[in-house]
This record gives structure tokens, sequence and C-alpha cells, in this order.
């Protein structure tokens, strides 16, 4: 073990940032300031190595205290993707296996629970029912049993579904495989091995006058925005959930376990394919989880990894390239943008796909004026048909709202196909990013339906 530690060490040396200024200071500190970011840190591993460790702002404002190497920030859902990488850990060892049905595990399971893989629970598929967990006093076992006396959401491998319950019961499973709470697990089977002592859970309770947990040295405190202004916005995360989010870490830990992967030091490469294959569901169809992982498709690669919070934490790894951004951040009212916006420093840009006439221009302007009225803070419902109430809501939601204003100003609005159901695809040029929404509307040129693709 020590060993391993010390090989670690010798990686963890920051290459020189490449020549000139450099983007990524360029592109945090913008977002900082379009977002009221107080602090953020960054790491960029490649092949191993650490091209980049940056830290920006405050972790605390009240104190001004600056936020270090060592600052502990919420990892809220990327929690998943260490969940993960401890279920393919406890594979390799022979303790369980991804196709076991959960009857295997739990001998008081319904019958339908014969059904059910474990994987299926790591990718969000298990057709378990999303809600319990939420109650304070809940707890893994609670989960559980409530979980097994509710019918399935849908049948499972249908569909994914992204939530709280498969976690809770895929980490009731990891306890009685690896024979230790998940903590425990965590700390012995990664934590300590990769001497990442800034890595742990604040073991809270609430009772819903006290909160009452752990000391974390360093700790970032979390922000969000009131009425415009920065405002304190602590997240709760319950023990119950520790497997699906509550998970903090440092950026200078989160850099050692990806020099560590690179290395093959914690997983064989077949078992890090596991993690970033997508689902595959029945009819042919393919879902964006992965086992802990979220996979999809980005600038001609496949980007792994996950963002929680929505973007307290943001990981996206480029696996054909060993090409890891990590990006910390301690505004809870953040869309997560810049591990994209990171990674497009070193991925080609995609071909820009043609535009085609425009038969019915008066649902660009429309949409110029909703995703306008959105950024700056106003109603957008102007351009929406009654139809559409939802999908304004939903732009004008604060998170939507956080989206726009770190893409900065919109520029072009260009139609780029019609679909046969008559939904027409649009390429919206921000300041900062381009992409591609999906429009429905009216005969008037109102939207009904608004979403980004």
């Amino acid at each position: 073990m020590r060993g391993l530690v010390l090989a670690l060490v010798a990686l963890l040396v920051v290459t020189p940032a490449r020549a000139g200024t450099d983007p990524v200071d360029a592109i945090v500190k913008r977002q900082m300031q379009l977002n009221t970011i107080p602090g953020a840190a960054v790491a960029i591993i490649e092949r191993g190595r650490i091209v980049k460790i940056g830290t920006y702002g405050m972790a605390n404002v009240e104190w001004s205290a600056p936020v270090g190497s060592d600052t502990r920030f919420q990892l809220a859902s990327v929690t998943k993707m260490f969940t993960g990488v401890l279920l393919m850990r406890l594979v390799e060892q022979g303790k369980l296996g991804l196709d076991d049905p959960l009857t295997r595990w739990f001998s008081e399971a319904p019958q339908r629970w014969q059904g059910v893989q474990v994987r299926q629970l790591a990718n969000h598929s298990s057709g378990l029912a999303e809600q319990w967990g939420a109650a304070r006093d809940a707890t893994v076992d609670s989960v559980v049993a409530k979980a097994m006396e509710t019918p399935f959401a849908y049948p499972p491998g249908s569909e994914a579904r992204y939530g709280f319950t498969d976690f809770t019961v895929l980490r009731a499973i990891l306890e009685k495989a690896g024979g230790k709470p998940l903590p425990a697990l965590l700390r012995d089977e990664l934590l300590t091995p990769l001497g990442m002592t800034g890595t742990g859970f604040a073991m809270a309770t609430d009772d819903g006058t006290v909160r009452v947990g752990d000391v974390l040295a360093h700790r970032a405190s979390v922000y969000g925005l009131r009425d415009g202004r920065l405002s304190t916005s602590d997240f709760f995360f319950a023990p119950q959930g520790y497997g699906a989010g509550g998970l903090y870490s440092t950026i200078e830990d989160l850099a050692r376990f990806f020099v560590a992967m690179d290395a093959g030091k914690l997983l064989r490469p077949e078992s890090i394919r596991m993690l970033e294959t997508p689902a595959a569901l029945s009819g042919g169809k393919q879902a964006s989880f992965g086992l802990g992982w979220v996979v999809r498709p980005y600038r001609g690669a496949t980007l792994a990894g996950h963002s929680g919070g929505p973007a307290l934490a943001d990981i996206a790894r480029i696996e054909a390239r060993q090409l890891t951004v990590v990006v910390l951040t301690n505004q809870q009212l953040f869309h997560p943008l810049l591990a994209e916006a990171i990674l497009d420093t070193y991925l080609p840009a995609p071909a820009r796909a043609l535009e085609i006439a425009d038969d019915r221009p008066a649902i660009a302007a429309a949409v110029r004026s909703a995703v306008t009225h959105a950024a700056a803070g106003e109603d957008p419902a102007a351009s929406f048909a009654p139809a559409g109430k939802g999908a304004a809501q939903s732009l004008a939601s604060p998170f939507a709202r956080a989206m726009l204003r770190g893409m900065g100003p919109l520029g072009a609005v260009g139609l780029l196909e019609v679909l046969p159901d008559g939904e027409r695809r649009y390429r919206l040029d921000f300041a900062y990013k381009t992409m591609i929404w999906r429009t429905t509307a009216d005969a008037e040129g109102k939207l009904t339906g608004f979403r980004p693709e």
C-alpha cells in the first residue's frame, strides 16, 4: 500500500501550462463572474500526468478564506462515480457479479426481483419506483424494504430513469458483498490506498431543527443566489443516500484518483470499459448511463463522467485519450458548463451542420425572444402558446437561467432540420457555446415546446 502511494506521488507532477495565456484560467474566471461563483478548483489529467491544477476565489466568503488544493468541496451526485468504481473492484475480487439477480442478495425479496440484475441498479434501468428515502429518519434498510413493497415503475430494462432508490439498494448489496458499511469500503478500497486524505463523508444527521456532522478541515461553504445576491445554500445529504451523493473531496485528491486510473492502479481496462458502457435497453435502445457514470457522444469522442449539485462538481473523461477534466465550485445555482468548455480547448470543433431555408421565421424570432428574456431574468411567456406553459416555466427556472448566463449573449439562430412530426431543430450560437434546441410551435409561431437537444 505504501508503495502505491509513493508511486502515485511520483506521478503527481504538474507539467508546465501551454505557452502563452492559459485559456483555462480565462474560461473559469469568466464563468465565476457571469454566475457569481465564489470559488472554484480545476484539474486536468492526461495519460497519467497532471497537466494543470488551478484554484480560484474564495472557499468561504464570510472569512475571506481562499480556495486551495486541499479545499474540500461537496461532490453531490459525482459520488456515484466512486460507487461505480467500488462496484467494479468488488466484481474483480469475485465478491459479486453484475448479472446477479437481486434475489441473490435479498432472501426476503419478492419474486419479481428475480428479473432485476445488479448492473441495472448501477445504470438506472432497474424499474424500481423512485419515491422513497427522502425522509430524515429513513435508513438504507427502510428504503430497501419500501422498494420491495412497491410495484415496478416500468418494466426492468425498458427505460433508464435517474434516481435515488437504485443506488440505495445497490449500496445495501455492496455492503453485504464487501462486509463493511459503504464509507468504510470506500476508505479501505480506494481512499487509503491512494492517499486521498481529504475525501470522505460528513456523516451528518438532521432532526429538522439541528444538523450535526463531522468537522471537515478546509471545507468550502456552499452558496446560491437569492434576489440576485449571494446567499448561503447548505446542501444536506442524508447518510442513507451516501451511495448516490454526499462525498466531499479536494482537487488534489481527485487528480490523484485519475492518475491512478490512468496508471491501471484502480481497475483493469475491461472494468473501466464496463463503467463507461451505456446500458442496452429492450427494443434496441441505448441509455446514457453506464455503471454510475454518465456516457454520451461529444465532439466526435465518447465522454464519460458525471456532474453533481448540479455543478458543485463536474467530471468529464475522454477514455480514448485518457484525458480527464475535473471542476469543483461552491455555487449551487450553476449549470455544468465548465468541464465541457475546458475540454473544448483540447478537442477539435465539430463540423457545422448546414442550415436550411427557414419557411417559418416567426418561430426563430420567438426562440430568440424567449431566450433573450429568460437570460435577462424576465418572463419569456409571451413567446409561448398556452400549450407551451410548461416549457416556458422550465426556461424561466433558476437553473435554466444560470445556463443561459454562462453561455453569454445569443447570436445567430439557424434552422437545421424539420422532422417528420413537425419538430424543428435550431442551432443557437451563443457567445461561449453553440447548442442545438428542439422546438415545436403553433400556427402563429408561438412555441409549444422548447428544449436543448
